[in-house]
């Protein structure tokens, strides 16, 4: 094993792996923001959440490989409507909530690659999604779906969706305390080569070439030298970054976001999620001059390394 990871993480199998993600499709088309799409209701949230990290990755669906076929709507779908209860004991179909999308898109027929997430939200209000063994994931388009999917769908249906500005960081991380969100960004070059700890760089980033529109689900974040970090799962299997996860920081996932003006939340029927949310850390005075004398320690010991060099 010790081997392996030596290997995997040479220069030689990152250029492999960059090319074998390359041909994952890009096929999340950009569109206008639409201000039709409703804003995310005023949840009362008192104080500002001071975690500085947190992630839904032990209580999400298992990170999946999409394959050769526009489907990354579908599967990122698949993380967020499945985390909950109408999926309890089973998952959504990658396949309904992709194909469904594309029924919703601002596009004549249904015979291209690809969908966007508002398409498939709509689907997702208006037939539902039906459960994986009724129209199961096979990598391939024309995948067919089983007698009774339509009428399984019809039980799962979404109450709605919203999208949540990007510029609230506080109010993304309330809802992400609760459910992983939908989101779509404009994949650069430089996301082919995301190492093994899964964070991203942001120059190097936006310096590499633009390459296609993506749909992922945003998890978690981290705070990284005292930078806010989105944590998203990716849909290109477990040899893409960290075990298939990797981190955007909240500037550059402000700048490459796509399609909407911050991430979608989906609000299901049921009201409980399979994982109760964890307690909401408000911070008080104590953790304020604790944050205070943190981040003016931080300060002075950068000013003395510029000093001393």
């Amino acid at each position: 094993m010790k081997y392996l990871n030596s290997l995997l993480k040479s220069s030689i199998a990152k250029k492999i792996l960059a090319e074998a993600f390359k041909r994952k499709p890009l096929t999340v088309p950009v569109q206008p923001i639409d201000d039709r799409d409703w804003k995310m209701p005023d949840m009362n949230i008192k104080g500002t959440i001071v975690l500085e990290n947190f992630s839904q990755r032990n209580r999400t669906l298992p990170v999946k490989n999409q394959g050769r076929i526009g489907s990354c709507v579908g599967q990122s779908g698949r993380v967020v409507y499945g985390f909950c209860k109408e999926f309890e004991n089973t998952e959504p179909s990658v396949m309904h909530i992709y194909k469904t999308g594309q029924k919703f898109d601002p596009w004549p027929g249904e015979s291209y690659s690809g969908t966007t997430i508002r398409g498939a939200a709509i689907g997702l209000k208006k037939h539902g999604c039906c459960e994986e063994r009724y129209w199961p994931y096979t990598g391939k388009e024309n995948a067919p779906m089983k007698h009774g999917a339509e009428e399984n769908a019809a039980s799962k249906k979404i109450e709605g969706f919203y999208v949540i500005d990007k510029n609230d960081a506080n109010l993304i991380k309330s809802t992400l305390l609760k459910e992983p969100l939908w989101t779509s960004i404009m994949v650069h070059e430089d996301l082919y080569y995301t190492k093994s700890s899964g964070v991203i760089d942001d120059e190097k980033y936006l310096e590499s070439k633009k390459s296609g529109g993506h749909a992922i689900a945003m998890i978690g974040w981290k705070t990284i030298k005292g930078k806010l970090y989105w944590e998203f799962q990716n849909s290109w299997g477990k040899w893409f970054g960290d075990d298939g996860y990797f981190y955007l920081s909240n500037d550059l996932y402000k700048k490459i976001i796509i399609n909407a003006n911050g991430p979608f939340y989906i609000k299901a029927h049921s009201e409980n999620k399979k994982i109760p949310p964890p307690p909401v850390e408000k911070e008080n005075f104590t953790t304020f001059i604790i944050k205070f004398f943190k981040n003016l320690i931080d300060l002075i010991i950068n000013m003395l390394k510029k000093k001393g060099k």
